[in-house]
């Protein structure tokens, strides 16, 4: 039996690519093949980011240069364009590496009706494939609008990301979820919201929670840092949050160790680690005497592996983080005030959480398997 996945594992995000492993880990336990569908969305092709990088600092300071006319311009955005499509990220080659996607690369959703992966059964996969502001609209493509008729259609973990629709992408979206013939969501938020909808879905967790620690562990690199550290994983521009890292970091008497994405990242306080092999990536959670974090998936990391974590919800989209702590009764560790060092020091139950992802882990996999009629 094959199963096809679809999920948002073009995006340049250590999360994104390791719940596209964990999701294959997860179905193979279950019997299947499992191919993931090499689906881009138009602003993740390369031109299309490549347009993007000249809106970045260092490009702007060189502007007199490539925007003197309109060939320089175009000559400027295809240099960059070529050096995307040559230039692998350490998540990239860990998908080239350990999962398998089509050999078709599908651009657009009418490529996808066209032209369909042949499979059993075609699943919806984990992050935020149903949040219409990331995806610039309903992105049909994600509510596998071209799997043919009568092969069955099943989400699994899926994440809006949001706690309301707007009132005219409401009536489309129930009509492509009512085509499913099985819904689980990684939020409660989105339980709730598709049962406003008269869509049964059902609370699952997220595909790297289920996943055992040791499983992680086995993939990780040991990181050569003799001192205790708080690993810093930040999303979004945060003054306050770094701020905060530097005191807190102070009065515990750690180091500073901050995942890099890009020179404003060198430019905070604290050694930076830029792009770290996926490897590496899970040796500094593994290794960390605490991390602080606005991401869902190091929040999710952090738990599963045990590690001390402090959560900080980002601007919007932050229902996802809120539900995980609630799942787990870690609230406690939430930050709400940049002047809380308390925080840190306040406990959590590690034994129970265990428990809670051992016995939730149990049943969301028998949910799968229900779902896939196994």
């Amino acid at each position: 039996m094959k199963a096809s996945v679809i999920t948002l594992h073009t995006v340049d995000n250590y999360g994104s690519v390791m719940q596209t492993y964990a999701t294959q880990q997860i179905l193979k336990k279950c019997g299947y093949d499992v191919e993931f569908v090499d689906y881009w969305r138009r602003d993740n092709l390369p031109a299309n980011r490549a347009e993007k990088m000249l809106e970045s600092s260092t490009l702007q300071k060189l502007k007199p240069l490539w925007s003197m006319n309109s060939f320089t311009c175009k000559a400027m955005i295809a240099i960059l364009k070529m050096i995307l499509e040559n230039r692998k990220s350490p998540m990239w080659r860990f998908l080239e590496e350990k999962v398998q996607l089509t050999e078709v690369r599908y651009c657009s959703y009418e490529e996808l009706e066209a032209n369909p992966p042949v499979a059993d059964v075609y699943i919806t996969g984990s992050d935020q494939v149903w949040n219409s502001i990331w995806n610039q609209g309903i992105d049909r493509s994600y509510f596998l609008d071209f799997a043919p008729a009568g092969k069955p259609r099943i989400a699994f973990s899926a994440s809006i990301g949001r706690e309301q629709l707007d009132a005219e992408e409401t009536p489309e979206t129930k009509r492509l979820l009512e085509k499913y013939s099985a819904i689980s969501v990684r939020e409660q938020s989105a339980v709730e919201l598709l049962a406003s909808m008269d869509i049964k879905s059902t609370l699952v967790l997220d595909p790297t929670l289920m996943l055992e620690a040791n499983e992680w562990r086995k993939l990780a690199s040991k990181p050569k840092i003799k001192k205790q550290y708080l690993l810093i994983y930040q999303l979004n521009p945060n003054p306050q949050m770094d701020q905060y890292a530097e005191q807190l970091a102070q009065k515990k008497e750690w180091d500073v160790i901050r995942i890099g994405f890009g020179r404003s990242d060198r430019r905070k306080g604290g050694k930076c680690v830029m792009l770290p092999s996926v490897e590496k990536f899970l040796g500094l959670f593994c290794s960390a005497a605490c991390v602080l974090t606005d991401s869902f998936h190091a929040t999710a990391f952090s738990l599963n592996l045990g590690t001390d974590f402090i959560s900080v919800l980002p601007g919007r989209f932050g229902t996802r983080i809120e539900s995980i702590l609630k799942l787990t009764g870690t609230e406690n560790r939430l930050l709400t005030r940049y002047d809380d060092f308390e925080v840190v020091d306040k406990v959590i139950d590690k034994k129970r959480v265990k428990e809670m992802l051992e016995k939730k882990r149990t049943e969301d996999i028998q949910w799968l398997m229900q779902a896939l009629n196994v």
